[in-house]
């Protein structure tokens, strides 16, 4: 399965709307099992069988994260209306940015 496969059945599993970060192409290039390890668990999250995260910043919002090897993340971003919205692939840095972003995460610089 390619990136260009497995978008259209990610939109095929949570709708249209459903967008992608400017990462998401690059990364699954080198990921392998894409299947296994994207496509499955975000079927699980569908059906309700992973525990999401809730936002402090985005009220209403359920933040869903998956590892992927030792530098690669998915988060599946859930509004609460049952619509889901974004996906995001991206490495450790950006996986950090987006949680701080989400407020999911505290800040790790000293001052």
């Amino acid at each position: 399965m390619n990136q260009e496969e497995l978008k259209q059945r990610l939109k095929i599993l949570f709708g249209e709307q459903i967008q992608f970060n400017k990462e998401f192409d690059a990364l699954t290039e080198h990921l392998k099992n894409l299947e296994e390890n994207i496509l499955l668990w975000c079927e699980s999250v569908k059906l309700g069988k992973i525990r999401a995260a809730p936002s402090s910043y985005l009220n209403g919002s359920l933040i869903f994260i998956k590892k992927l090897g030792s530098s690669n993340r998915c988060v599946v971003i859930k509004v609460e209306n049952g619509v889901f919205r974004e996906i995001h692939l991206g490495n450790h840095k950006y996986y950090d940015h987006l949680r701080k972003k989400l407020g999911l995460k505290e800040d790790s610089c000293t001052h």
